[in-house]
């Protein structure tokens, strides 16, 4: 009996310091509707202000959307009917190097980088089921809501690249896209109009609850 319950407490003392220590790589800033998070095997509700961490799939249903803001700024807004995982995150600010790849499986996202796009050669990739985007430090939108297929395009910045085993297409200007079906390379580049963009951005557009107005007693002066 004695040494069961020394077992017990040596394993608690192994487990709890794991978990303490669990780093976040980020939080969430805004929610809309009711996102989950698929963590550890468990589907649970996530709100505004919890942590994100590696491993973490997000998911949101119709009428939901998120926005998680990373350790190093950057920004994640996911439009509703999305799965995307934060399957890596690695950030060195002190020797100016990162590893980042995440998994979008369904729906939309639009990222921002914060202070990975601004190193020499950051790594940030984001792979979906049809091609790979990589980032330079910019302000980019990806998603499948349009069709099928895989629509990319570069908002602001250095430059996105999209590639698969088929080939790679590169975005450089503010406006560029292209687009990619299963089994086939990234598509010609082409500017997108301003309708299209306005959709893309309001798919994973989320703004601030507004403030509940106090009513005040009619017996007030």
């Amino acid at each position: 009996m004695k040494s069961l319950l020394t077992a017990i407490l040596f394993s608690i003392t192994v487990i709890l310091p794991l978990n303490a220590v669990a780093d976040a790589i980020g939080k969430v800033v805004l929610i809309q509707g009711s996102p989950l998070v698929e963590r550890n095997g468990q589907h649970l509700f996530i709100k505004r202000n919890d942590a994100i961490f590696t491993a973490d799939m997000i998911i949101t249903p119709i009428g939901s959307k998120i926005l998680v803001r990373l350790n190093d700024k950057s920004t994640i807004s996911l439009a509703e009917n999305s799965q995307f995982e934060f399957t890596k995150y690695q950030y060195d600010q002190k020797n100016d190097k990162s590893d980042v790849s995440f998994k979008m499986l369904k729906g939309a996202f639009r990222t921002i980088t914060g202070k990975i796009g601004k190193q020499k050669q950051p790594k940030f990739e984001i792979h979906t089921p049809v091609a790979t985007i990589g980032v330079r430090g910019t302000d980019f939108w990806g998603g499948f809501i349009f069709s099928d297929a895989l629509d990319v395009t570069m908002l602001s910045g250095k430059g996105v690249y999209i590639k698969n085993d088929k080939g790679l297409t590169e975005l450089s200007k503010p406006g560029e896209g292209t687009m990619v079906t299963e089994g086939a390379a990234p598509g010609e580049v082409s500017m997108w109009s301003k309708e299209k963009i306005a959709k893309a951005n309001a798919a994973t557009e989320l703004k601030e609850p507004k403030p509940k107005k106090k009513h005040s007693s009619p017996f007030e002066y």
